[in-house]
């Protein structure tokens, strides 16, 4: 009875936590997105967000069964492209959780004060032309301080809070309908909008689909992580994007897109429409949301954080484990303290654009690694098999690049993507003699990116297959999951690409100056105190079930 009590413990945390650190962005980013990109579009945004993340959940399915270990992402990536790649592109991903983090949190304070009917911006305070906001910064380091506590009593919190948001969400979408208003879909694309906004929304709302990658980190706590791990991920993807795709319907459909509130959207057009009670209970959804995508978040964070420095690419210290709770608290306090530093003095538009482009591209590199991990096994795979899967991967990673280029070209023929130096809108592709031209171009890419897919699974030898879980369709999926990344890094904007390059450069520069010379000097003294060991007879080697510590290393034989 204990045993199955437990597995249903963690199934418990698999579900609802990848559910619900996923729906906090459905209270927080449609408000800004609809009033700032999208218009009525602002449902399309979501499922082209949702499209990426079922892609890459595919592949972190499989590598959650295969790699049951925390870190997620950083040991995917360590295991089949290297140690390089893999530490900058999860720097990246740990920038991304925490900005994402006090994205959320910044959503609390507004929600309160609606609850509270005040203004959404009652409790923001002006200091030095900074929006302060203390309750997103008293939030995180309140979550921060219970995850420390243990991860059996937040997941029973978790758990808890994620029954009464599914009933209040579904409230949401029932109640709103009855206020919905067919002409407020008109015009369904924003007035001087294009598809490259809608396409900008699904950058800037992809941080919301990152729950599965969060779990994806205690799959090492899981009790059986082959059996639950994908029913956990991908169900729960499904069950989100469905609620993501509905809301935003509903938010488009009760109130014009100029009285959409871009701080808290929901309670706002409950408020508007006449249904002030509903507003109320709109605003305890809203809360109890938010509370858990950022107590998941920075569970996640702290998890990828604790892999690293299981990989000496940073100081130990950040990977000590409470004796007591089994939780890595060093960790924890610091993505709670950065986090929370930062939602206290950035506003949600400050934060948006820069989110996504660092979870993009931690996915492109698990979807890559993939490929790798399916088709080069070390010792088996033969030289021809490695140059003929190394010139697929470089096939499909150029035409999904052609593509985006061909796409992304023309918007940037003047300083402001999309408008003309007289204000006037302009097409992605622009009508004239070259249309036809970059029509042709984009087919050509795609239909290549297709036939370099087709062409690896037909001449890339699967060397490993998983007994359990794999991604189906394969090498398909992987493909498509680079394709569609590529497509939406290119939708970013170029402070984005700036702030990437400068971050990329400091993590950069960590990983020569510590983590390489750290991990040569491990090595070196591991290999020291091996070799001082006592030799011993083949007959005398230590039994099945005795140890002996090297170091910070257990030698089990």
């Amino acid at each position: 009875m204990c045993g199955a009590a437990t597995d249903n413990y963690d199934k418990l945390l698999i579900i609802s936590a990848t559910l619900f650190h996923t729906c906090a962005g459905i209270f927080v980013t449609p408000g800004y997105i609809a009033s700032a990109l999208t218009g009525p579009a602002l449902f399309v945004s979501y499922l082209i967000a949702a499209g990426s993340a079922f892609l890459s959940s595919f592949c972190y399915a499989e590598f959650t069964v295969s790699i049951p270990m925390a870190g997620a992402a950083y040991n995917y990536i360590y295991s089949t492209l290297g140690e390089m790649i893999a530490w900058v592109t999860v720097s990246n991903l740990i920038l991304e959780y925490i900005l994402a983090n006090a994205a959320v949190a910044r959503g609390f304070a507004p929600y309160l004060a609606l609850l509270f009917n005040k203004p959404s911006s009652y409790f923001i305070r002006s200091w030095n032309g900074y929006r302060l906001d203390g309750w997103s910064c008293g939030l995180t380091l309140f979550l921060t301080s219970l995850l420390c506590y243990g991860i059996k009593e937040s997941a029973t919190a978790n758990t808890i809070i994620t029954i009464v948001h599914v009933v209040i969400m579904i409230f949401i979408i029932i109640a709103g309908l009855t206020k919905a208003k067919k002409a407020n879909f008109k015009p369904f694309v924003k007035a001087g909008a294009s598809w490259k906004n809608i396409f900008n929304g699904a950058a800037v709302s992809f941080f919301s689909f990152i729950g599965f990658d969060a779990i994806a980190t205690t799959a090492e706590e899981m009790k059986d992580p082959a059996r639950d791990m994908p029913i956990g991920i991908l169900g729960a993807m499904s069950i989100v994007t469905a609620i993501y795709a509905m809301m935003c319907v509903t938010l488009s459909l009760m109130i014009p897109n100029g009285s959409i509130d871009s701080s808290a959207a929901f309670a706002a057009a409950f408020d508007t429409v006449g249904m002030q009670w509903a507003k109320y209970i709109v605003c305890i959804g809203a809360l109890m949301g938010i509370f858990t995508g950022v107590m998941i978040g920075i569970l996640g964070a702290a998890r990828i954080l604790t892999g690293c420095c299981r990989e000496r690419m940073l100081p130990p210290i950040l990977a000590w484990v409470s004796t007591s709770r089994q939780t890595p608290y060093v960790a924890t306090i610091a993505i709670g303290m950065c986090s929370g530093g930062i939602a206290l003095f950035s506003d949600f538009a400050e934060l948006a654009n820069m989110i996504s482009i660092g979870t993009f591209i931690v996915f492109y590199f698990v979807a890559v690694g993939l490929l790798w991990f399916r088709c080069n096994v070390p010792g088996k795979t033969t030289l021809k098999g490695q140059c003929l899967l190394l010139l697929h991967t470089f096939a499909i990673i150029g035409f999904s690049l052609g593509f985006t280029l061909c796409w992304v070209l023309p918007k940037y023929a003047d300083e402001v993507a999309g408008y003309d130096y007289n204000d006037s809108y302009v097409d992605p592709i622009p009508a004239g003699p070259d249309n036809q031209q970059q029509y042709k171009w984009l087919i050509a890419m795609a239909v290549m990116t297709l036939a370099s897919t087709i062409s690896m699974a037909v001449f890339c030898k699967q060397d490993f297959v998983p007994a359990g879980y794999k991604v189906p369709l394969f090498p398909g999926i992987p493909a498509a999951s680079i394709f569609v990344n590529t497509f939406l890094l290119g939708q970013l904007d170029q402070k984005s690409y700036e702030r990437f390059g400068w971050w990329t450069l400091a993590a950069t520069c960590l990983y020569l100056f510590y983590g390489m010379v750290c991990q040569e000097a491990h090595d070196k003294v591991l290999a020291h105190k091996l070799q001082s060991l006592p030799s011993v007879e083949p007959t005398k080697m230590l039994q099945h079930d005795q140890s002996v510590e090297v170091g910070t290393v257990k030698v089990v034989q």
